[in-house]
Formats: C-alpha cells, structure tokens, sequence
C-alpha cells in the first residue's frame, strides 16, 4: 500500500493543481471559455501583482495565469539538456493548449538553461514566445523590479531574416 501512494503522490499532485486551476479560472469568469492566457515564471521569484498587472496590460489580456516552473538545480552535467526539459514537462499541458494558449515566458537568469528551455518552448509551440523584459524599478516604487516591455521574439526573427 506504502508504495502505491508513494509513486502516485505526484500524479495526485498534479491532478488537484489542474483542478485548483480551473476551479480559479472559473470563479474569475471574465477569460472565455477554453481561452487562456499563461505566464510561465522560469527566473525562480515570484511574479508581483505589479508585474503581472503591467503584463496584462501590455498585451492586452483581460486576465492571466501565472504558472511557475521549478527549475531546482540543474546540475552541470551530460544530463543538463534532460534536466532541463523534465521541466518544461511539469508543466501541465496538452500538446493542443501548447498550441492554442496565449503565452508569455518570464526568462531563467541563466542563459544555458533559458537557451534549452526556448528551443523546447520554440518546438512545442511553432514558434517563439513573447518574452517579459524585467528591469530594476525606480527607488518610489514598492517592487524592485518592473515590467520594462514584452518583448516579441517572432518579430526579431523576421526582421533578421531579410539580413542573410
């Protein structure tokens, strides 16, 4: 019996979240039905109110979810591309919401592991994600760091390409 909830605990982990989620998205009522809006958190802090508010606001989303991936330590190894991956993998979504949600990446500090987790994201969802801009916020405001732009990969990879 031990082991049977043992090794279903993260099933069952991942189950009640999904659930927390949608029971949230309902109770919020102003998204669609079936339309999302995710932000996924790979830099390890929280996203602040502010922040995710001025997110909102810039890409014109009525209201978002915000979905923090743990990166825990990756360890500098031959298994540093796997690691990495196993996390995009924790995040609970279906190939078709990959392809049919609206979603912006707030980027890992570290860019060996934000270099792997773009071209996982990239392969999943056809193309690149918009990417938050953090910068530190002036000395006034409550939150050390602010929204500075979104920034739309897609189109710096289409301006690129008339340089080759």
């Amino acid at each position: 019996m031990e082991y049977l909830v043992t090794t279903n605990i993260p099933w069952l982990v991942r189950v009640l979240q999904g659930q927390w989620r949608r029971l949230r998205r309902r109770m919020k009522g102003a998204v669609p039905d079936g339309a999302r809006y995710l932000v996924l958190n790979f830099s390890g802090h929280p996203v602040l109110p502010g922040q995710l508010s001025a997110i909102e606001k810039l890409l014109q989303w009525p209201c978002s979810e915000v979905i923090d991936v743990q990166m825990g330590n990756v360890a500098e190894d031959r298994k540093f591309v796997g690691n990495v991956v196993r996390a995009i993998e924790r995040i609970d979504l279906s190939p078709e919401q990959w392809q049919t949600a609206s979603i912006v990446a707030v980027p890992a500090g570290y860019s060996a592991i934000w270099s792997v987790l773009l071209a996982e994201m990239h392969g999943r969802l056809g193309y690149f994600p918009d990417v938050v801009h953090l910068r530190p916020a002036s000395s006034a405001s409550s939150e050390k760091f602010e929204v500075a732009e979104i920034m739309n990969l897609r189109e710096v990879r289409h301006s690129s390409r008339d340089k080759r």
